[in-house]
């Protein structure tokens, strides 16, 4: 029982992993993740019942009809919502499944639920890519591994006791042949009633079969792996969309028109956005020293607490290589904006599929061109001096001018109020050295402190004059939307910017993981630039920088202390399974292997102008008599060594390819007697429908024969002794490399001639 309760509990067990993977990452509809518990449950019923005592599982009729209710529910959920047909189809695989685990169960029913949970996770690898996906499936895939193993050994212990129901027990005799030497006694068998409760491996399950076992299934995914990556990409790597399309994640705060106060939804959420790789200009990775700065939209407009986007002027983004670069490699998650994120300014920016990027002139905002299923790879390429100009961008007009300073008017007179004693003896001229101070009387005055709670004082005044009078802390969201506005009360065009800062380093990775709790917002200025030349901006991050870096580093909970291991985990995943592509292999396998073998070419060009003079030298003769001489028998013996020693290793392979294109050699008058007497004996009872399975020994064969022969009749009672005859004399020749004597071999063949008339007199 302890091998059977071990094989359903890790069966149960991988198609609850299975359902789990199906149904971690469904938003829309809450209640899948009952599924994989339901699974569970069922599992640990099952083993406490039907797998006991096949008589406790479900009647066939039962079944039947339960799976025609499952069908109904199924038309009814998708009658319910049409556009979820890939859902309702995973739904309905996990009704048959729970249907099929209260079935009494045969291999072919286990071989149905193993290709159930494969569908599963097949359907939740295409609902979602997500790092829980890949570490759920890893997971399944080193279990089901595990399970088939254990399925082998549970289907030959069912194939055993199909074919021989009794066991045995032993009684001490005198020998009875001349194989035996010496006078210790012969076990004789005596059947007795099996139980199938008995177990069918005992001492099996020790420590040293799970390690082989483990052992076992970690070559195996290590050959799978070895195997994936170094099989040839022709390009990139695209997803496709069949059926229902995966449920994209909302991205709070980057839309046309943000809430003030809606970041707030998502910096307490610990969800990944992007992950991303720096290289510098040749290619070389690179770590981030400060926390930079993803920029993502702006914002313009601002009435009654809402901030709105400008109007779009969409043209080719830029396409420029500079010297000195700052390469970013982003892997964006499944959103449902079309914004693109990368470090201003951006000079060039490419996708990785078939969609494009597109550039708005009027902001130096990037947008792809359409959403479709599955995460968004692309590639930008930025200026490493953030204070340069965004290429591309068009000069700042009038109409926009007035645009980004305007203020709503019941605002003007009390931002005013707060904005002019700050700036007051500055000169009016130097607008950079306003905003600046402006900057620091929100960000180090220690008037205003940093909080992700959503307070209001005074609910009749606009929340950023609330803020600034009144609440005095808030997160980023107000502090950015208070500096725009005090900038422009002062005559400052300013707008904002909604984005990410920083990220989560990996060091064994060397990928920056930008989490949802990373958004930020922050205000660009603008500073007059000579007509006709792209506008410059000054970046102002009014937020106190450590106390945000705290609140952020406090999301996460107790699962934020393994982030480097869960972070390596999911960047393996998301770029060497996912999102593996012919650059990618290029990178990690070909463009190692073609520099090892450019310096090993040259280390062995080297060694052989070393070597040149001294072969030179120690082969060159001017005459035979100089040829005589101890250099020349050093010569000659080393040629003739060699020689010698590559025509053995030639004949060996020569050897070696002819065996194996000849096979082995199966002829029977060249086998040794005692083998070929032992494969007549399994012919002659295979004759009579006793067959020995592969999990079989062949002393245990022997032993079942003999009760075989002995509850025969009185014609095959007599020859009872045969199998265990030849057995032994097969040992002796197959394991103790021994000869049988003349007389042995003919008192051998006279008996298998006996067995043979009595099965066939039996027949008869």
């Amino acid at each position: 029982m302890i091998f059977t309760t071990l094989y359903r509990t890790s069966f149960y067990l991988m198609l609850t992993l299975a359902t789990l993977t199906m149904s971690v990452d469904v938003t829309d509809n809450n209640f899948s993740i009952l599924f994989p518990v339901m699974v569970a449950l069922s599992g640990f019923l099952a083993v406490m019942t039907v797998d006991r005592n096949p008589a406790l599982g479900l009647p066939r009729p039962a079944a039947n009809g339960l799976a025609m209710v499952s069908i109904g529910l199924v038309l009814l959920e998708y009658l319910i919502d049409p556009d979820s047909l890939l859902r309702v189809l995973a739904h309905f695989l996990v009704y048959l499944q729970l249907i099929k685990m209260f079935l009494p169960k045969t291999p072919e029913d286990d071989w149905f639920l193993v290709l159930l949970g494969l569908t599963q996770v097949l359907v939740g690898v295409f609902i979602s890519q997500s790092d829980r996906v890949g570490l759920l499936m890893f997971s399944w895939a080193f279990l089901t591994l595990w399970v088939l193993s254990l399925f082998s050994l549970h289907r030959d212990s069912l194939r055993y006791r199909s074919i021989a129901s009794p066991v045995f027990s032993t009684t001490p005799s005198e020998p009875r042949d001349s194989l035996r030497s010496g006078s210790s006694a012969v076990p004789i068998l005596q059947a007795s009633t099996a139980s199938p409760s008995d177990e069918a491996y005992p001492g099996l399950l020790d420590l040293p079969f799970v390690l082989s076992g483990i052992r076992v299934t970690a070559l195996t995914l290590a050959l799978g792996g070895v195997i994936f990556l170094a099989m040839p990409r022709r390009g990139t790597t695209t997803r496709m969309s069949r059926g229902s399309e995966p449920v994209a994640g909302h991205l709070t705060g980057f839309d046309d028109e943000v809430q003030l106060g809606q970041l707030g939804e998502i910096l307490e959420n610990d969800s990944v956005v992007m992950s991303i790789e720096l290289f510098n200009e040749v290619q070389q990775r690179i770590k981030p020293t400060d926390e930079l700065l993803w920029r993502g939209v702006t914002m313009s407009k601002y009435q009654e607490g809402r901030w709105y986007r400008e109007e779009k002027g969409y043209s080719p983004p830029p396409n420029l290589d500079r010297p000195r670069t700052i390469q970013q490699s982003i892997k964006l998650e499944v959103t449902d904006s079309p914004v693109l994120f990368g470090l201003r300014p951006i000079n060039k920016m490419v996708a990785a599929s078939r969609q494009v990027s597109e550039f708005n002139a009027n902001d130096g905002t990037f947008t792809r061109d359409a959403l479709r299923p599955g995460s968004f790879d692309y590639v930008v390429t930025s200026d490493p001096d953030s204070t340069n100009p965004q290429p591309g961008e068009d000069p700042l007009k009038e109409d926009r001018r007035r645009t980004l300073l305007a203020v709503p008017p019941d605002l003007i007179a009390p931002l005013r109020q707060i904005a002019l004693p700050i700036i007051e003896k500055i000169p009016a001229e130097d607008r950079e050295a306003q905003a600046r101070a402006l900057d620091d009387y929100l960000r180090i005055s220690g008037k205003f402190s940093y909080t992700l709670r959503m307070t209001v004082v005074d609910r009749k005044i606009d929340p950023v004059l609330d803020f600034l009078i009144n609440r005095k802390e808030g997160h980023c969201e107000y502090y950015a939307s208070a500096l725009a506005l005090l900038l422009r009360s002062v005559d400052i065009p300013a707008r904002l910017v909604n984005g990410f800062k920083g990220g989560d380093w990996n060091e064994l990775a060397q990928v920056l993981s930008v989490r949802q709790k990373h958004a930020h917002s922050w205000v660009e200025v603008y500073l007059d630039s000579p007509a006709n030349s792209p506008p410059k901006w000054l970046t102002l991050d009014p937020t106190p920088a450590n106390e945000r870096r705290d609140s952020v580093n406090r999301v996460g909970g107790f699962g934020s202390n393994f982030r480097q291991f869960t972070d390596f985990i999911r960047y393996i995943w998301v770029f060497f399974v996912v999102g593996y592509n012919a650059d990618r292999q290029q990178r990690l396998i070909y463009e190692p292997i073609r520099q090892l073998v450019n310096e090993a070419r040259s280390g062995f060009a080297m060694m052989g102008q070393s070597i040149r003079p001294l072969l030179a030298n120690l082969l060159h003769f001017k005459d035979v008599g100089q040829f005589i001489s101890v250099r020349g028998f050093f010569v000659s013996f080393t040629a003739l060594f060699l020689l010698v020693m590559l025509t053995r290793a030639f004949l060996w392979v020569v050897g070696r390819i002819l065996r194996w294109f000849r096979g082995t050699d199966q002829d029977p008058s060249s086998l040794s007697a005692g083998v070929v007497f032992y494969r007549r004996l399994t012919q002659l009872l295979a004759d009579y429908g006793l067959d020995r399975p592969p999990a079989e020994t062949q002393h245990e064969f022997a032993r079942r024969a003999t009760v075989f022969l002995t509850g025969g009749g009185l014609k095959t009672e007599s020859v009872a002794d045969v199998p265990r005859l030849v057995v032994d004399a097969f040992y002796r020749v197959r394991f103790g490399h021994l000869t049988l004597s003349p007389e042995v071999l003919m008192s051998i063949e006279a008996r298998l001639d006996a067995l043979e008339a009595s099965l066939r007199s039996k027949d008869a």
